[in-house]
């Protein structure tokens, strides 16, 4: 069987929060731009997404307002899952967003009181898979990079480059760079409950 992990990584920029809220809250709320939406379109026309029968995403506004293309192409419902949902910041205290991604990629458990490590949510992704992968259908996921990012890093070679950026590799492939891309696609391809293969689309 087949599953697609689906992240939709333009969201809008701008918003002017003037209120107490969480930064796990504000990310939970935040919209798709006008190129994020036009990303979802474009995943929704993927050849290899054709024959998908099941449709997950999270709880976050910007994979629902992802998922919804699809859905709407393959004439199908959209089933939310809170194990989709992002990597929990926590307290960022004296912190910022590039520095935990700096340490969260070198040291797989950090993270920050209330937050999430790369290792914990790779482990909500992966128990996740392993239940849908018992349907036996074809099944699209729309989530996040860093869960995706959490979950790749439990099955691939692990390496850095030369700029000591993360690289991760699967039978001798590149599926993750850190290069900066409008959204990402990973084909899981699954056998008696066993991953045998993780392509990049």
């Amino acid at each position: 069987m087949k599953l697609y992990l689906i992240s939709n990584n333009a969201l809008l920029d701008g918003l002017n929060y003037n209120y107490d809220a969480n930064l796990d809250m504000i990310r939970m709320t935040r919209p798709l731009s006008l190129e994020g939406e036009d990303n979802a379109s474009k995943i929704s026309l993927v050849k290899d997404l054709q024959e998908v029968e099941k449709i997950y995403a999270s709880f976050q506004s910007s994979s629902l307002a992802s998922a919804k293309y699809l859905a709407n192409k393959l004439d199908l419902e959209i089933n939310m899952a809170e194990e989709l949902n992002d990597c929990k910041v926590g307290s960022l205290g004296s912190k910022n967003m590039q520095m935990l991604k700096g340490i969260q990629e070198r040291e797989f458990t950090y993270k920050l009181p209330g937050g999430e490590s790369l290792k914990d949510v790779g482990y909500r992704l992966d128990s996740f898979i392993k239940k849908v992968s018992k349907e036996n259908q074809i099944i699209a996921l729309y989530t996040h990079k860093r869960t995706i990012l959490g979950f790749l890093l439990k099955y691939a070679k692990i390496g850095y480059n030369l700029d000591e950026n993360l690289i991760l590799e699967f039978n001798n492939n590149i599926i993750y760079d850190d290069s900066d891309t409008p959204y990402d696609i990973y084909e899981i391809e699954i056998e008696n409950q066993k991953i045998i293969n993780i392509n990049l689309i």
